[in-house]
Order: structure tokens, then sequence, then C-alpha cells
């Protein structure tokens, strides 16, 4: 018999120290969380996983004393920790959650006020009637009693602002923490019925499974927390960048008749310009002009891009390439080059076609910027070839090419291979976008003044 007291007690502690183990923990990693979004509700879950990973090691060290040890200064003392950390974590959970909600963190003087009635309330309950031999029931009912009635109650509110205020926003992170939160409640509201049955109706042992049910609870209350704070952030950031996808097409749309407006007047000013000295700071300001409608240009498509639908359907490539030799027929220099694409009926297939113009548009108005003229022969060949269950569409050009340090940085955002360049650095991360959005990828392969080719390879839908 004593040999299985003590082999339950050990289980006991150690899962209390597991729990103490996972607390600390959960305390840094919301610390850190703390550290990147600086939102307070963050530090002050931080601080009740803090509180709780003190409660149960305080708990594991006065459990590893005995039932019948005496209640000296040191268990008092630990005792009053106890209660005071298991009070505090329940306490900071729901501040945490209100700041949250409110979006507005609590003072520190209020927070400091709670935390000092929590620690007075404490030694009050512990240090009451403890000298009275006759006082053992009073003491367990408020001790252990009440302090598992007081922390059901804290997280069945906590679950139900989980569950209920849209601030939380609905996803498996919210799910798997409220149901946390209701199962804690439940376990505590169960221990604290077996301590009122146990004084006034008839005896009754603590299960034996005592601990391990809290340890999984506290799991998935962990577990739902950093879940729940990944989905919103993820929420937060796709909200951020809409809205500034939306900000940035509205002033890039508002600037464009203005724009257009000035390059009207500045073309009737080098008309009518007859001073010499004049009409070069006119062609100068003209092609500023031009320039910044390019860029303003480039930001309108990326924005349409990365906001439409994909939009499935069947895709004539032969009528998409009449269109795109139409659109770039006035490109500078165009007139120089040689545009080859063989028609051919069979070149059907099925795919986004908004989104492959754009991909063409950028591809062949580069080629066409980027030219050698002074060459003989310039050319800009498109191919393209049905691969198994893909499309594959090559533009091949003999111009400039590109320089092998610049290959694997080209699709980046405003990155330009060359400070000459007169281009946006937009163009082609517009066109790795769209072919993200369709599921394809795209290879380079390029040599300094021999030529570029740009492979697309895209799953036929």
């Amino acid at each position: 018999m004593e040999t299985w007291l003590s082999t339950t007690l050990a289980r006991t502690v150690i899962t209390y120290l597991a729990q103490a183990v996972l607390g600390l923990i959960l305390f840094f990693i919301f610390r850190h969380f703390f550290r990147i979004y600086n939102h307070k509700f963050l530090n002050t879950w931080a601080l009740s996983w803090l509180s709780f990973a003190v409660f149960m090691i305080s708990t594991a060290a006065i459990t590893s004393m005995g039932i019948n040890q005496p209640y000296g200064f040191y268990r008092i003392s630990l005792t009053i920790i106890s209660m005071m950390s298991s009070y505090t974590q329940a306490a900071l959970i729901l501040v945490g959650s209100l700041e949250l909600i409110r979006s507005k963190a609590f003072s520190r003087k209020h927070l400091i006020i709670l935390i000092s009635a929590i620690a007075l309330a404490s030694v009050v309950m512990v240090l009451l009637r403890h000298a009275d031999p006759d006082g053992r029931t009073f003491r367990y009912v408020v001790r252990v009693g009440l302090k598992y009635l007081v922390v059901s109650i804290v997280f069945f509110v906590t679950a139900g602002i989980t569950i209920n205020h849209n601030r939380f926003v609905g996803g498996i992170g919210q799910r798997t923490m409220a149901l946390g939160f209701i199962s804690y409640a439940l376990i505590n509201f169960y221990y604290a019925f077996i301590v009122f049955y146990n004084v006034w109706i008839a005896e009754y042992d603590f299960p034996m499974f005592f601990g391990l049910i809290e340890l999984l609870s506290i799991c998935k209350i962990g577990l739902g927390m950093v879940m729940w704070l990944l989905e919103d952030e993820r929420l937060q950031l796709k909200k951020a960048n809409q809205e500034l996808d939306s900000f940035l097409y509205s002033v890039s749309h508002d600037l464009r008749a203005p724009i257009a407006s000035i390059l009207g007047l500045t073309h009737l000013a080098k008309m009518e310009t007859t001073d010499p000295k004049t009409s070069p700071y006119i062609s100068m300001i003209e092609q500023r002009i031009k320039k910044l409608d390019s860029v303003i240009g480039d930001i309108l498509q990326l924005s349409r891009s990365s906001k439409a639908e994909v939009k499935i359907e069947p895709v004539d490539f032969n009528n998409l390439m009449t269109e795109i030799i139409s659109d770039v027929k006035f490109n500078q220099g165009v007139d120089k080059i040689q545009l080859h694409y063989n028609s051919n009926p069979e070149h059907v297939f099925r795919s986004d076609r908004a989104q492959l113009k754009i991909i063409l548009n950028n591809l062949v108005s580069n080629a066409i910027k980027y030219h050698r003229l002074n060459q003989d022969e310039p050319f800009i060949k498109v191919l393209f070839k049905k691969q198994d269950a893909a499309v594959v569409i090559e533009v091949i050009d003999n111009g400039e090419g590109i320089a092998p340090d610049n290959q694997d940085k080209i699709f980046e955002m405003f990155y330009r291979a060359s400070s000459s360049s007169d281009g946006t650095g937009l163009g082609l991360y517009i066109v790795k976008e769209a072919i993200n959005k369709l599921n394809g990828k795209i290879e380079v392969e390029s040599r300094l003044q021999v030529g570029t080719t740009f492979t697309v390879t895209l799953p036929v839908q």
C-alpha cells in the first residue's frame, strides 16, 4: 500500500512539473510574439503562463511533502504562492482577452491593484483559522474548493468571450482555444464539486487521472492560443495588403488623368516653341512624365492582376498573339525587329486568358525595349507547344541579354538589371505573380550580347 501511494505521489508530482515546463515554454513563446508584434495582450498572456508555471512548481513541491506533513512556515509559504499564482493566471488570461477585444491595454496601476488584491486574498484564505484544530474542513473548502470554483468561472467567462466576440477570428485556432478553456473550466468545476460533495454529502476520493486531464487541457489552450494568433496575424496582414493595394490603385488611377493632361500640354509646348534652348528642356520634361506614366501603368496592371480571380476558359493562342502584336506595334524600335510566331489551329488550351495576356505583353515588350537594334536581323520569336498535361511558351530574342549575376533577381519587385535601364522594375515581377496564380513556372536563359529565352510552363486546366 505504501509503495502504491509513493508511486502515485511521484506520478502526480511529475505531472505537475510537466505542466510547469509547458507553462514556461508558452511564457517564452508569447514573450517572443510580444516583442515581434508589440501587442499588450500578448505580454499579459505571457505573464499568465509564467504564473501558471509558478503555480505548478509550488503545487508539485507541496504534493511532494505528503498529506501528513505539518504546516510549518515553508509549507504555508508555498500554499500562499500556489494559491496566489493560480488566481493570477486565471485573472491574467481574462485580462489579456479583454485587452484584445477592447484594443486597449489595462493600466499598470490597475494590474498592480488586481495582483495586490489577489495576493492579500490568498494570504487571508491560507492563514484564516490556520491554528484552529477544528478548522480543517473550513480550510479545505476555502483553500481548495473555492479556488477551483473561482478558476472555473473565470475560464468559462474567457471561453464565452473567445466564442462570441468577433475579434476572435473563426478558425481551428479559435475553436481549439475555446474548447481548451471550456475543458479546463469543467475540470476545475468538477474538482470544486468533489470538495463540496466530500464536505456536505459523503466522502469521495479525487480521481486517479488528477492532473493528467489538466495537462491535456493546458496543451489544448496553449496550442489554440498560438494557432489563433498566427491565423489572426495572417488575416490582419491580408487586410493590410488589401488596403494598401486599394490605396495604390486609387492613387495611381487618380494620377493618370493629370499626367495625361501634362503630357498633352508638353506636346503642345514642343510644337509652339521656336527657341532652340527651350526645346531640349521640354523634351526632358516629356520623357520624365512618360517614365512616371509608365510606373503608374505598371502599378495599375499589378493591382488589377492581383485582384482578378482566375477564370479558366478556352484560349486561342493565335488570337491572343494577334492582340499582343497589335498592342506593341507602336513601341519604340519595333519596326526594326522581326517578330516571328507560327500560327496553328491546334494552339488552343484552357487557362486564364487575361493573365496570359499580361504575361506575354510584358515579356514581348521587354524583349523590344532591351533589343540591340544596330545588329543584323534583330528578332523576337514566340514558340508554343503542348507537352503532356502542360503547355510551354518560349519568348526568344537576340537582344542585349542579362548578366548571370542578375538572372536570379530580375523577378523581384522594382529590380532593374542596370542603372541605365529606363524600365520600372515591375514588368517581370508582374509576370511572375501572374504565372504563380496559374500554378505555373518561368525559367530564363540568357547571355550578354547574345540574347534571352524566357520559358513559361503552365498546367492545362
